[in-house]
């Protein structure tokens, strides 16, 4: 194991160490002991993505652009990382040994509370960027074709030339954006929730941890995308516990990743 310093201030210094890859199963687990140790609060969490999900949904097929549903779906890895910041501070709470009530759930503390709005406004500039890309590639696709809304979305984008390569392509260049946000939000947000640190040294910090540890990270990120779609293949009802347990394992990933001590978090 080894680790690499970095400078926040004066007398701010966070080291970066270097794990084993498969160290996403501890986090996974210690995410999975939070959870059920504070289910209650877990499951109000993750009430929020489900309602908004909902909400999305309903929105789009009254405005008969249900075909857009994929991109919002790919848009909630995105946001996710602020949603969760409730989770953050639970886990917080529990390594300290803490009470943990409804007021610290939903109004938890943030040391840096303009610079995780910072790293907000950079997942919501990239969410936007996707957005955008997603529209531009279904028009493309479709411009030679009836509009495939509602149900006959998935028979226009599985079974034709060009929905097909819109699905690629989208998938392809979904997939980036989504390994951007995460690498510059897996770290940063819980480090400036934390500590004292700007949101370019918060992201600078997201950066380095992961290229550090590319296989750990790399395998947390798929068992994130994976427990996401099963999740979502429930009609989003999955999202009440899986984003929870999510948010707290990247709590345990980031205390991980930065040898943050329960003195230090204090």
């Amino acid at each position: 194991m080894s680790q690499f310093e970095i400078t926040l201030g004066e007398d701010e210094r966070v080291q970066i160490v270097r794990l084993m890859p498969d160290a996403h199963w501890l986090w996974l687990a210690k995410g999975w002991v939070d959870f059920k140790a504070t289910w209650r609060y877990g499951m109000l969490i993750g009430l929020v993505p489900v309602v908004v999900a909902w909400v999305m949904t309903l929105v789009l097929w009254q405005a008969d652009m249900l075909g857009f549903l994929p991109a919002v779906c790919g848009g909630f890895a995105l946001v996710g990382p602020i949603l969760a910041i409730g989770c953050y501070e639970v886990s917080r709470l529990r390594v300290l040994g803490q009470p943990i009530t409804l007021r610290a759930v939903f109004r938890p503390r943030i040391v840096s509370p303009g610079q995780v709005a910072i790293v907000a406004f950079v997942l919501m500039l990239i969410l936007m960027v996707w957005a955008r890309l997603a529209s531009f590639l279904y028009a493309f696709a479709s411009s030679a074709r009836e509009p495939a809304m509602h149900l006959d979305f998935l028979d226009f984008a599985l079974q034709t030339p060009e929905g097909l390569i819109m699905v690629t392509i989208g998938t392809v260049v979904g997939g980036a954006l989504a390994t951007i946000g995460y690498v510059v939000s897996v770290v940063s947000i819980p480090l400036a929730a934390n500590r004292p640190v700007d949101a370019m040294t918060a992201m600078l910090v997201s950066v380095i941890a992961v290229s550090r540890n590319k296989g750990a990270m790399a395998s947390f990120a798929f068992n994130i995308a994976m427990l996401v779609a099963l999740s979502l293949a429930t009609g989003f009802v999955g999202l009440i516990i899986v984003f929870p347990w999510l948010g707290h394992a990247t709590y345990h990933c980031y205390q991980a990743l930065t040898g943050e001590t329960v003195q230090k978090a204090a």
